[in-house]
């Protein structure tokens, strides 16, 4: 209840509210905006064949703040977007952030955890393999080697790690294989 309390008295709170508010009516308009492109691209389209480049670019940079309000208004960030920070391009695109770090598997059903680059080991939920396995039947990719259990049940065999050839003849791996 104290925790409750701070936050409540908390101005932080307040302010993150009245931004979250306004980004939320903003959504509406960004929203109202894209459809009056789409209908102007539509039209476009229709007379000339292909879309207007600038109603395009005006349809992109829209979109991505539309990006940017949903990811503030959800929490997913805390960067508000225009007019605090730069509108974005016309020609901006979204690019997808690379995997933090390595992800390790471990084939007897444990939760696989993602190194990130500080060390710090990241635990990802996954269920053990014999709740899965009454739930719903395993999912397998379709080259995958299959494992047959006793009672017939299909399992996915574990990825096999290929060892690095040493500097020799091709295709010869020289001595142990390497973790």
């Amino acid at each position: 209840m104290n925790t409750f309390r701070n936050n409540v008295t908390d101005p932080d709170f307040w302010l993150r509210l009245l931004y979250t508010l306004l980004f939320a009516l903003a959504w509406q308009v960004v929203e109202l905006l894209l459809a009056v492109i789409l209908v102007v691209q539509i039209l476009f389209r229709l007379f000339t064949g292909r879309p207007h480049d600038q109603v395009a670019g005006l349809g992109n940079s829209l979109s991505q703040y539309a990006w940017q309000m949903g990811r503030y208004v959800s929490g997913a960030s805390d960067q508000k977007p225009w007019p605090f920070n730069d509108w974005p391009a016309a020609d901006a695109e979204w690019q997808p952030r690379p995997p933090q770090g390595p992800v390790t598997v471990d084939p007897q059903g444990a939760p696989a955890a993602a190194v990130t680059p500080t060390g710090t080991a990241a635990a990802a939920p996954v269920p053990p393999v014999a709740e899965a396995a009454q739930s719903e039947p395993p999912m397998v990719e379709p080259d995958a080697p299959v494992l047959r259990t006793t009672d017939d049940e299909i399992q996915p065999e574990p990825p096999i790690v290929q060892p690095v050839p040493d500097e020799g003849e091709p295709g010869e791996t020289g001595g142990e294989p390497k973790p």
